[in-house]
């Protein structure tokens, strides 16, 4: 597969970041260095013009006023500024040096030929005895420019260091955020081929990567448990395709080979046995069809109490003939929009495993009730009850908590497969709840009828009003 590992892509996420850093800080921290060190020399020759200032104030007082000549030497004197740079004007405007670059009485700050002038008064006493003004720009000494040529030096080599050191810590991080993606991708692979049973893989200390780790192997074990799902269906069906097959195949035979006459009986066994075989093919291709499809209903609104009693008293012979209680608990008034005849089969269902599982002397309870604005029918033994383990799987259709059990009473795992695409059909919900042992129940939840959610408004408002 072309394209560049998700490695060398960090790692020249970093390398760029990196560059730019490298080249953005450093430069960004000279230009306000230097600007800084610009402000600090300005500031500095104006100190030294007031100092200047000071020491041409003292010879004003001690000449008793404004001798040029030794104007001139006190100005070479100085140690930072040089007759060029600096211009004198007495009390009444006369300029006292030849050069300088006033040009007239300027004002401290006053920008004159690109460069700033300072400009300080010179006093003796309470009386002005004239100006100096200074340019504070003059050209830097050789060891300030020696600082700049060392500052910029150095900037440039921390430049590169931080360069170096960001592209190696880059290396390091992007391996350390590559691996986990990179290990998943391998167990995905595997999981592609077949190798659905993974090791847990340890905790990389990114949140992350961790979540991704751990739903690959989530995937794993779903995969892992839908195999092993696939491989009892298979298991299932051809188990429940010979046995009727083997029947029919041994009665033929026997019959051709003259053993046994062609009786009515023995006819019958065929039948019934094709007659088996047509209804698991009938089931799985309504189960086929339910989950491929939306499965259309014809809706009515529906006493559920009604239509619980009629179903209940058509199954009483059968419990009583399995001498199992089939106990009842209907709730009046309770209206959902069913289709009939497909959620007859819903409980018909729910109620054969009931009885499938309970033993003689055992009791079957259906129950109809409201709760939370919803009709609930409730479908309780106290038979053998399911695993914890198969709970799960127990509307997965062929799954059989019990296989040897299952074929032993005729079950074939497609029923509860049907009764929850017949209930999600109506809108609702199928859930069950069972103890090893001791029983289950099975509970299908409906919205209520509109006319039913208003009725029950009323009743509990007029409850609440006495």
């Amino acid at each position: 597969m072309k394209g560049r590992s998700l490695r060398v892509h960090l790692m020249s996420l970093y390398v760029l970041l990196a560059v730019l850093s490298g080249a953005i800080v450093p430069a960004l921290g000279m230009r306000l260095t230097l600007s800084g060190f610009r402000e600090y020399l300005e500031r500095r020759r104006l100190s030294d013009l007031e100092a200047l200032g000071q020491s041409l104030e003292a010879l004003y007082r001690e000449d008793g006023g404004w001798d040029r000549r030794r104007v001139m030497d006190v100005m070479r004197s100085s140690p930072r500024w040089g007759v060029p740079d600096i211009a004198l004007w007495d009390a009444d405007g006369n300029r006292l040096l030849p050069h300088g670059p006033g040009r007239g009485h300027g004002a401290h700050g006053r920008k004159v030929g690109g460069g700033k002038l300072a400009v300080v008064e010179l006093n003796s006493g309470d009386r002005r005895i004239g100006l100096l003004e200074g340019s504070l720009q003059a050209l830097p000494s050789r060891f300030d420019r020696d600082f700049v040529s060392r500052l910029a030096r150095n900037t440039f080599l921390g430049a590169l260091v931080m360069i170096a050191v960001a592209c190696g810590l880059g290396y390091f991080v992007a391996g350390g955020l590559s691996r986990p993606v990179v290990r998943a991708a391998e167990r995905a692979r595997r999981i592609s081929r077949g190798e659905y049973e993974l090791d847990p893989e340890p905790p990389s200390g990114i949140r992350e990567m961790d979540v991704l780790s751990r739903g690959v192997e989530d995937l794993g074990r779903s995969l892992a448990g839908q195999e092993r799902l696939r491989r009892r269906l298979m298991v299932d069906i051809a188990h429940e395709l010979r046995t009727p097959l083997t029947v029919v195949r041994s009665q033929l035979e026997a019959m051709a080979d003259g053993i046994w006459e062609a009786s009515p009986d023995r006819l019958a066994l065929c039948v019934s046995e094709v007659g088996r075989l047509s209804a698991l093919i009938g089931e799985v291709e309504t189960l086929t069809h339910l989950e491929g499809e939306v499965l259309s209903v014809r809706v009515e609104d529906t006493d559920l109490a009604e239509f619980l009693r009629a179903l209940l008293d058509a199954l009483e012979p059968l419990f009583e003939g399995a001498e199992v209680a089939l106990c009842r608990s209907l709730e009046r008034d309770v209206r959902a929009e069913i289709d009939p005849e497909r959620f007859r089969r819903v409980i018909d269902n729910l109620l054969s495993n009931a009885l499938r599982y309970s033993d003689p002397g055992g009791r079957v309870e259906v129950r109809l009730l409201t709760r939370d604005g919803e009709a609930v029918i409730e479908v309780e033994d106290w038979g053998t009850g399911i695993a914890a383990s198969d709970l799960p799987h127990v509307f997965d259709r062929f799954y059989r908590s019990d296989a040897a059990r299952a074929r032993a009473t005729g079950g074939r795992g497609v029923g509860l497969a049907i009764a929850k695409a017949m209930v999600e059909a109506h809108g609702g919900t199928i859930a069950v709840s069972s103890t090893e042992g001791h029983g289950s129940r099975f509970a299908v939840t409906l919205p209520l009828a509109a006319d039913a959610r208003e009725m029950k408004t009323v009743k509990k408002d007029d409850k609440s009003i006495d």
